[in-house]
Parts: C-alpha cells; structure tokens; sequence
C-alpha cells in the first residue's frame, strides 16, 4: 500500500486509535475503495510527518483543495471547496474516455460532497485524537485540511485521499514580504495538482524571510501569489478601490470570495483589473495583500523585484478593516463535519 498503512472499516474506526506514533505531524486518510457505498467504505489511515506537498506529489496529477477549520469541527467555504473539486475533475480528465467515465461521481457536486464528508470526519476524528497535540489544551489548534482527487492510469481507478495538519495561528497585526517572478500559470481556473510540483523551484528560491511569490508578466501586470490570491488598493477620487486580476487569469480563492462579499457589503469598490508594478512604484497605491485559505488576509509590508524594494511604512486602514471583518467573516456559512 502506498503509505504502508492500516487497513480500516468505518465501523472500525469507532474504536480507540491503537497506532499512535511519537513525534507526528500529519494524518493521510485514503479511501481504498472511492465507488463504493458508505457502508462498504474501507481506508487507509496513516500518521507521521508528511508534508502537503510530499502528499500531493504522491499521487498522479489531478485535482486537489486545501481548506481550514473553524471551532475545530467546521469547514470554511466548504462548498467553494466542493465545486472547485468538481469543476477541476470535470476538466482534468475529459480527454481520457475511460477515465472520464470513472471520475464520473467525482464530477458531481452532490455526489462528491456525499462521498467527502463521510471520509473527512473519520479523517478529522482520528487527526485530533493521534495526532494533534493540542486537542486537550486550553487552547487546541485549528487543522488544515487538504483534499486529492486523481486517476491511477495503472489501476483504471480513481484515488481519492485526505491530509491533515496543524494550522498555526497568524498574529493579528502581522504583514509580509514578498517577491514577484515573472512567470505564468497554465489553466489557473484549475486546481490541478500539477501546479504544486510546478511551483516547488519557485518556493526553494525564496529566501526564509519571504511569505509569498507573486507571479508578474512581462508587462509589470501582477496575477497572484503561487499559493495565494495578490489585491491591491489605489484610491480614486479620495475612495478605496480593491483592483485583482479578473477570473480568466486567476483562481477564485475561498477567502478571495468572502473579500467580494464584504466589498458588496460595505460598498467598497472593487475592480477585476490588473495591479500595476509601475502604479506601486509611482506611489499610486494605498497598500497592498494576499488572501489564502491558511494564512486568511495578510497585508504586504515590501514587495521586492530583483535589486528594487517597495515599501508600504503601514497597513492602510480599508485593508485592516477588509482583515478584521474576514477573520470574523469565515465562521459564517462554515459546514459542521464533526
């Protein structure tokens, strides 16, 4: 077996966990047999110290989501989470007739989500009690949690696996750097899993202080972050406008979409246009942020672009008040697995 792991029923996983190791980080849930009934469900549990991207890269490529939980026992956005499985698997695979007719309920919304939801609370339930170290501390960590859905060409069958980590938490007045590359992403509307091993020179050239990569073309305009979505605020007219580059070129993010949802809310402006390079050199922004789904919405502190630095001296006030009404935001509409 791929992870060399136990072999488990549903019904035995309502019993004590016996394979506890010392000194472990993560949790893989692979379901042995993804067509079948719940009740005849069978997986494979494993703990250990398993990065996200030594899980992903062990599988084909196919589509994947990485998504948090709030109050240890929901999930974010779940169903952008959801369609985006779907949307991706129904892409990804429509060239191959036989793989297309197998991942067929995986291109199904209801279908995955009745798949989904029976392994990630087995998965979740077994993650707090081997793993997570903080489960019975005053104050227990949220998890990270991670989905592959792809096609074993060998076995004619589809894999559909789980990882779980530990979420670490952000201070709430925390800012980055960044980098920018002027590289470009293939079909970035698809989560494909591809991209974590495309992504991996860029993440090794980065040096410890930097928290995100900005992809830029060869026209100064910036995309998004290679884990992350990129916005930047210009004022116009002495208002707040939110300017990222539009759905065509970028992927929608969970916390990118509660960041629309508070624009409308609140009437702040918001345009599906390029950021500039050249308009943060020239002073024209306000400041500037990333979104993702572990690190929510983190201000930039300096942007830098080979031998050139670009500093922002503070958060702009539209920015920590988009901060604040996101951490508050993503408890609303969270789907209860446990």
């Amino acid at each position: 077996m791929r992870w060399g792991l136990l072999l488990l029923s549903r019904r035995a996983l309502r019993q004590p966990y016996p394979f506890r190791e010392m000194s472990t980080s993560a949790l893989i849930i692979e379901q042995l047999n993804p067509l079948a009934n719940e009740q005849d469900a069978k997986f494979n549990i494993a703990t250990g110290n398993t990065s996200f991207k030594d899980f992903i890269l062990a599988y084909p490529s196919g589509a994947y989501t990485g998504m948090r939980t709030v109050h240890r026992d929901s999930i974010v956005e779940f169903n952008t989470h959801m369609n985006r499985i779907t949307n991706s698997v129904s892409q990804l695979f429509s060239k191959d007739k036989k793989a297309e007719s197998v991942m067929s309920p995986f291109r199904d919304v209801k279908q995955f989500e009745a798949m989904a939801v029976p392994m990630l609370k087995k998965g979740l339930e077994a993650y707090y009690n081997t793993v997570d170290e903080t489960t019975h501390s005053s104050h227990p960590f949220e998890a990270k949690v991670s989905i592959v859905v792809t096609y074993s060409s060998e076995k004619e069958a589809p894999l559909f696996a789980a990882h779980f980590s530990q979420l670490h938490s952000i201070p709430s007045d925390k800012r980055v750097k960044v980098d920018i590359e002027q590289e470009s992403r293939k079909a970035p509307e698809v989560k494909d899993s591809q991209w974590v091993r495309d992504r991996s020179q860029l993440e090794e050239k980065k040096s410890s202080e930097i928290n995100e990569v900005l992809l830029m073309d060869d026209h100064e305009q910036l995309y998004e972050g290679i884990a992350s979505n990129f916005l930047a605020v210009k004022m116009v007219n002495d208002k707040a406008v939110v300017m990222c580059a539009s759905l065509d070129h970028i992927l929608l993010g969970s916390i990118l979409k509660i960041v629309l949802t508070l624009c409308e809310k609140h009437h702040i402006d918001f345009e599906w246009t390029f950021p500039k390079l050249q308009d943060a050199r020239d002073g024209k922004w306000v400041g500037c942020f990333i979104t993702s789904t572990s690190r929510l919405l983190l201000p930039i502190e300096t942007i830098y672009f080979h031998d050139e630095r670009i500093e922002f001296k503070e958060s702009a006030p539209i920015i920590e008040f988009l901060r604040s009404q996101v951490s508050k935001e993503i408890y609303n509409g969270a789907y209860k697995i446990l």
